[in-house]
């Protein structure tokens, strides 16, 4: 029986899984995940969305819980809540429920992950859920944005295809082709598991190996799919995605690829992010929309993976204004790159990553979030104040250097529009004059 040394602690289990536990002081509720590392880059092209369509497929019941009606009630019926989702790198299943409840929200995740049942009725009726929700993303502007923007970023590498599949690839999919892919993936060596909140870790430790221990058990040791490998160097040059649709607003993407969460310089790649266009006190709304009026919507983000990443830049204007706006957001990244950042700038961006950490990992489900992903996807366990140790000894220097190397002049940009297409060449023009 594994032996907890601290109070945040990585413990693998026989089977090789791993478990994190959290206790938080003075909560009275408690957070469990189970965190699988499978997503989309992990499927076949022909079988795309697979394991979003798990994800869906697993609530609809076990042998113990035997329809989606007994799978949620088991949760809910306590005042707790039940929930997923489904990643290009992972696949998470959690619940939150008052602490005297912590045995049966185990009970519950480890049922419906490692021994569903997996119905080829179900799966029919699912199929059709499933596609109306792929219909969702793709009547809503700013998700179809990123779907193209995506795929014009990375190509035939399955990172370009969204989590969500093609309603081809959904069409595909059955009930041997999810118990298939389950097997291989959601297995001891795969997963993570995180408690975070009010429990006593060493019982708690003991009611997850009693749990989990008997269900992998059952996993058939299938292999891993490929999940691509590192995707090709990104060509030189521009890529564009325009797709025409009516209406007053014009939403675009544009951007590059940027360094993985694994990279050394991801802190500044934070720092970057949050002073350009992270929320209202970021360069890209205060100039563009309170100073210029040029965007409705205007933010900077990363998705970043274990091998590389993307750095974007959004906007919803109008389509008379686009390439005005596209031109003025490519311009406050071009200040930082050749005027650096004031310390004081920079300093208010690092409190800023400092203050949203500490919002987040006091909740239980924050700190699950914190904890389970980097455990996962990093190998790793940094505590908050170690990320912020890390953050504050980035340099000013260090955030040009950066922003520098991501410009549209030095590294390939694409760009993604979608809506009234009147002004392709002026688009285009705005990055690459």
């Amino acid at each position: 029986m594994p032996q907890l040394r601290s109070a945040w602690q990585s413990v693998t289990l026989r089977s090789g899984a791993r478990v994190i536990l959290a206790p938080l002081p003075g909560r009275s509720s408690v957070s469990v995940s189970l965190l699988f590392g499978v997503g989309s880059r992990w499927e076949p092209s022909n079988l795309a969305g697979i394991s979003h369509f798990l994800e869906h497929i697993v609530f609809k019941g076990t042998a113990r819980y035997p329809d989606s009606r007994a799978v949620s009630s088991a949760i809910e019926g306590l005042g707790g809540v039940l929930n997923a989702s489904t990643e290009k790198e992972m696949t998470v299943f959690w619940a939150r429920v008052a602490s005297r409840h912590l045995e049966t929200a185990l009970d519950v995740l480890t049922e419906i992950t490692l021994a569903p049942r997996i119905d080829p009725e179900e799966v029919e009726r699912e199929r059709l859920v499933v596609a109306e929700e792929l219909k969702g993303y793709l009547d809503q502007p700013g998700d179809l944005v990123q779907m193209a923007f995506d795929e014009e970023l990375w190509g035939q590498h399955p990172l370009a295809r969204d989590p969500a599949g093609t309603k081809r690839s959904l069409g595909r999919i059955g009930a041997e082709h999810l118990s298939r892919y389950r097997a291989a993936h959601y297995r001891a060596d795969n997963l993570v598991v995180v408690v975070a909140g009010a429990f006593r870790p060493q019982p708690a430790l003991r009611l997850v190996e009693r749990r989990l221990e008997p269900a992998l058990g059952l996993s058939a040791p299938e292999g891993r799919l490929d999940d691509g490998g590192p995707p090709a160097p990104l060509e030189a040059g521009r890529g564009t995605r325009l797709l025409a649709r009516r209406g007053e607003q014009l939403h675009l993407l544009l951007g590059t690829r940027c360094s993985s969460y694994l990279a050394p310089d991801r802190w500044a790649l934070d720092l970057l992010n949050a002073v350009l266009g992270e929320g209202m006190s970021s360069r890209l709304f205060l100039e563009l929309r309170e100073r210029q009026a040029l965007a409705y919507d205007v933010h900077s983000f990363t998705a970043r993976h274990r091998d590389s990443g993307a750095f974007a830049i959004y906007l919803a204007t109008r389509p008379e204004q686009g390439p005005t706006a596209v031109r003025a957001a490519v311009a406050e990244l071009r200040k930082i790159a050749e005027e650096g950042v004031p310390e004081d700038e920079l300093e208010r961006a690092k409190a800023q990553i400092e203050g949203r950490l500490a919002l987040q990992t006091e909740s239980a489900g924050g700190l699950s979030e914190f904890l389970g992903h980097q455990e996962l996807l990093m190998g790793e366990l940094l505590a908050p104040d170690e990320v912020v140790e890390r953050v504050r000894a980035v340099s000013r220097e260090e955030v040009a250097a950066l922003a520098a190397s991501l410009g549209p002049e030095v590294s390939g940009w694409r760009l993604a529009a979608v809506g009234p297409m009147r002004a392709r060449q002026e688009l285009e023009g705005a990055i690459w004059g």
